[in-house]
């Protein structure tokens, strides 16, 4: 299959390789079916994920736990059958990430994407816990903070 992208050009993918979403990701719920693409790069902690119905919609994801290690979330049983998920082994998590600038970069951890190893679905789940945010901020410290201005000490 041909998968046609404004970011990418034409991809060449297999069937196997598009995920189909159960619950959409949110404001789009028009689109279902989505591919991962890797950048050039190995070792890279961000991927883009591509609709397949819209070429011009491409999302930047990563892996919430290479950047917060204390994530964490349960499934509602719901979720847990919708996406034939039996054990942790079986999902992969992901989150949307928006660059509006190098110094500010965020994160959705309220809205993660679940995705199912077991038949390639996924949803867009927003999580009850009120801890987190659908900006959370990727970099800490801004460039400059705790800069002294002038260097020369007396």
């Amino acid at each position: 299959m041909i998968v046609n992208t404004r970011r990418f050009g034409s991809i060449e993918v297999e069937d196997e390789q598009v995920i189909t979403f159960v619950a959409p990701v949110l404001g789009f719920g028009d689109l279902e079916k989505y591919i991962m693409v890797q950048p050039d790069e190995d070792r890279h902690p961000f991927e883009f994920l591509q609709s397949v119905e819209n070429e011009d919609l491409t999302f930047i994801v990563t892996d919430p736990f290479v950047f917060f290690k204390d994530y964490e979330f349960q499934l509602d049983s719901h979720w847990l059958e919708s996406l034939n998920i039996e054990s942790v082994e079986d999902i992969r998590v992901l989150v949307i990430v928006t660059a509006r600038s190098a110094q500010d970069i965020t994160c959705n951890l309220k809205a993660p994407i679940v995705i199912s190893r077991v038949g390639n679905i996924a949803a867009q789940i927003v999580l009850d816990q009120g801890k987190y945010s659908t900006q959370q901020p990727l970099i800490k410290v801004k460039r400059g903070d705790g800069v002294d201005a002038n260097p020369i000490k007396e």
